[in-house]
């Protein structure tokens, strides 16, 4: 169907058989009137130019047809083409791509055999055929005004074409292009601003759902790039459509060329909707959509003219636009502004479980499995800092673990998902996808990043210039014009007009990458790394050092610096005489902590408590320890968290014994962190130090305090050993580890291990509880296992036999909420 018109007209096609010529010139003829008032454009077969193939002209007339009509005859239904055209708009209705299929009947037939059980109607009236009437005018007329009826119809049907459709569904993730966006939408984080900061009366917050948002008269979200900007956009307009109460209008700026003007919308209607513009617009309570604005003037021009035209607009654009150009825009000063944030985890939980049910999977999708994959997706994003928890990314990244993979890569399993995602990044931005573009790209990439390392490490205060860059690597290297600038484009391209990556986990890939390829000339840079992996920059550098290198001296390296940290604090054991202080304590905590709540409640809240804890322990240990205590407990939680890459990365080519030993460096280094706040001395000194500061507060509550605070502090480092060993293809020689080492401390990291490794509640872990408390009858340990296992049975469903016998180890009931399975 046309797309650049500004008027109605509907597209009739005529279906006939040549012997018919005389009737279909006729109906033309009864048509005229229609066409005079710009109402109707008709095609046939006669208006095919020569050395044109003629039934592709005819299927593609018939694609853009509104009104099909159908001049039945005896030599309609004995011609084959006639019949083909006859199926084929059967399909485009059955399809929703048709509106009206009439039936002409010109002479006696058996048009009613034809015409079956398709409930449509016949013209002329009754079904009379134009060569009974005693006068053909007569006949002409009535199909005059049923063929006028039906464009009065069609100028006030508003129906979103299919193919439009089809293009707000798609998404924009690698490949997949069967999956519609909305099978995978998650409603995003969404932050407000006030519309006058200096009111402060007038507060942001977080947009709850849809509802608030359109309560809203003029938005205007602005998010980082693959954020989710257009994709919310498109999910609008289709909820809108669907609603069908709120008429609803969808522009992409890029489309906006010239002078601000009506027809620019009037336009983008006859693209995406059927009916009359011009009776469309008058209705009430519009909304207009306007996607990725820009600083070009006439956008503004535009958005001013709709507001004479539209109830309600929407603006999305890149938060680096917004900033540079919009912030202070006084034309935009109605307009409230939205910010488009990462996904939580809860979210992204959601998010996973809606691609997990568009696969083929035969299993259950179970919570345990759901963990699994959430670790994996989380071990490549590492909280926000590397990969932004978009759903771009989280989707490529579940792609990735579906099996498409590169062939003939020299990179470890996790670092592959983002070669993956760079690799997509360049050929959607027209980087030829064969090695020799690919390689040119990735050696110009290593060396600014590289060079970016130089700038902002040896250089601070300087920027990168990248025109003096260029030239320096082309006397090395060639980098083609072309590539250069595609490597710049403004929707894929992995570096911006000023020379950084887009994204962090591009510079630190290619930094990674650079460091691995090159790690004899810079081993003293690499050294010094490992020396201050507490530095953030550091840390994700070694990372993704880790990702690209075979050099077995750098992981030894990383090793030995683990090792070092607190070297003369002895690894916590966990027994009874550490934990006595933690006895007041747990008396207070309630020996059952199982939830009536939905498992789902009870996910959401882990998940938007998940990192507290640790961050508020975190500051806390850095206000009372000296400075070279605290840059050797950051140094063991970023290496722990480098280690964890290691195993899961390298465990195919590491011996067993190797295993084990990396396994007791995570392990022995997380129980040092802990040992820091065990023991009664230590409560006693700390709430003794905090009261002199606060003689107010009561001594004994503060002790409470620090015993609270003890107790999470070595339950989180705990749970960070157990993250970091938690690889499924070594989880045997962890659970051998553990049992050679038969303490406490140990059989608690691998009683967690277990949990966290199991889809659900197995008669394998019912098992081991039951000898672990046979094994332990101190008070902490025992506790601890119960919370541990009540904790995962309020956030997975598993089987309630399987439960009920582990709540009877427990000694405490169970629960019967009804979320739970029965078999």
């Amino acid at each position: 169907m046309k797309t650049n018109r500004n008027d109605f007209y509907a597209n009739l096609f005529y279906s006939y058989s040549h012997k018919d010529a005389r009737y279909r010139q006729n109906m033309e003829d009864a048509l005229a009137q229609l066409r005079t008032e710009g109402l109707l454009q008709e095609w046939s077969d006669l208006n095919i130019p020569p050395g044109r193939s003629i039934s592709e002209k005819i299927r593609e007339k018939m694609d853009e047809s509104d009104i099909f009509v159908f001049l039945l005859s005896p030599d309609f239904i004995g011609s084959y083409e006639c019949m083909k055209e006859w199926r084929y708009a059967q399909q485009l209705s059955a399809e929703g791509k048709l509106i009206f299929r009439i039936p002409i009947i010109l002479r006696d037939c058996s048009w009613q055999d034809l015409l079956s059980k398709d409930d449509v109607k016949a013209l002329p009236n009754d079904g009379k055929p134009v060569a009974n009437f005693d006068s053909e005018d007569t006949a002409w007329l009535q199909v005059y005004e049923g063929i006028k009826a039906v464009v009065n119809q069609l100028r006030k049907t508003c129906i979103l074409k299919p193919e439009f459709r089809q293009e707000m569904e798609r998404t924009e993730f690698l490949s997949l292009q069967h999956v519609k966006l909305q099978d995978i939408f998650v409603f995003p984080t969404l932050l407000y601003h006030p519309l006058q900061p200096e009111e402060e009366s007038l507060k942001g917050g977080i947009v709850k759902n849809q509802t608030e948002l359109l309560g809203k008269k003029y938005v205007l979200i602005h998010g980082e790039e693959m954020s989710g900007k257009t994709a919310f956009g498109r999910h609008l307009f289709l909820s809108l459509v669907a609603d069908k109460s709120t008429p609803v209008l969808y522009l992409d700026f890029k489309e906006v060329t010239g002078k601000a003007d009506e027809r620019i919308f009037s336009r983008a209607y006859y693209r995406q909707f059927s009916g009359d513009y011009s009776l469309w617009k008058q209705q009430e309570n519009k909304t207009l959509i306007l996607d990725d604005l820009s600083s070009r003037s006439n956008h503004i021009e535009l958005i001013e003219l709709a507001k004479g035209l539209f109830e309600k607009i929407i603006i999305t654009l890149p938060s680096d636009t917004f900033y540079s150009f919009f912030r202070d825009e006084t034309r935009l000063a109605d307009f409230q502004e939205v910010e488009i944030r990462p996904l939580t985890q809860s979210q992204q939980e959601t998010l996973i479980r809606k691609r997990l049910s568009l696969s083929d999977r035969v299993e259950p999708i179970t919570d345990g499995f759901v963990d699994q994959i959430e670790r994996h997706v989380n071990s490549i994003i590492i909280s926000n800092k590397i990969v932004p928890r978009y759903p771009f990314f989280v989707l490529s990244i579940l792609q990735t673990y579906e099996g498409f993979m590169p062939d003939n890569l020299s990179i470890t399993a996790y670092g592959h998902c983002y070669h993956v995602l760079i690799v997509a990044s360049l050929v959607k931005s027209g980087i030829s996808s064969e090695d020799n573009a690919i390689n040119a790209s990735f050696n110009f990439a290593e060396n600014l990043a590289f060079k970016i390392y130089q700038t902002r490490k040896l250089q601070a205060g300087n920027s990168l210039d990248l025109k003096e860059f260029v030239d320096e690597y082309n006397e090395i290297y060639v980098i083609p014009e072309s590539i250069f600038h595609r490597l710049q484009k403004d929707d894929y391209g992995i570096i911006n007009s000023e020379g950084y990556f887009r994204t962090p986990f591009m510079y630190y890939f290619f930094l990674g990458r650079f460091f691995a390829k090159n790690a004899k000339e810079h081993k003293a840079i690499i050294e010094e790394m490992c020396a201050q992996s507490y530095v953030s920059s550091n840390y994700l550098t070694l990372l993704f050092i880790i990702h690209h290198t075979n050099d077995d001296e750098i992981i030894d390296d990383i090793l030995l610096w683990t090792l070092c940290a607190l070297d003369t604090v002895e690894p916590a054991k966990l027994d009874p005489h550490e934990t006595s202080s933690f006895k007041g304590f747990v008396d207070m905590l309630p020996e059952s902590i199982l939830s009536d709540n939905s498992v789902e409640d009870e996910r959401k809240r882990e998940r938007q408590d998940i990192n507290e804890y640790l961050i508020e322990s975190e500051n806390d240990m850095e206000e009372q320890i000296d400075e070279d205590p605290i840059n050797d407990i950051y140094r063991i939680l970023k290496n722990n968290e480098i280690v964890g890459q290691i195993l899961r990365n390298k465990y195919g080519s590491l011996e067993r014994l190797k295993i084990k030993e990396v396994i007791e460096i995570v392990a022995d280094s997380g129980l040092r962190l802990v040992k820091l706040s065990l023991g009664e001395e230590y409560i006693t000194d700390t709430a003794h130090y905090i009261h002199q500061k606060y003689p107010d507060h009561d001594l004994e509550k503060i002790k409470r305090f620090v015993q609270f605070f003890s107790f999470i502090w070595t339950m989180v480092n705990i749970e960070k050993i157990v993250g970091a060993v938690n690889v499924p293809e070594i989880k045997e020689i962890v659970q051998e580890v553990v049992q050679q080492k038969s303490i406490p401390a140990y059989d608690l990291i691998g009683y967690f291990n277990h949990l966290d490794s199991v889809k659900e509640l197995t008669d394998g872990v019912r098992q081991e509880l039951r000898t672990l408390l046979k094994k332990h009858s101190d008070f902490f340990l025992r506790r601890v296992l119960s919370m541990r296992t009540q904790h995962y049975m309020n956030t997975h469903r598993s089987s309630t036999p399987i439960e009920q016998s582990i709540c009877s180890l427990l000694e405490i009931e169970h629960s019967h909420r009804p979320s739970r399975r029965t078999t």
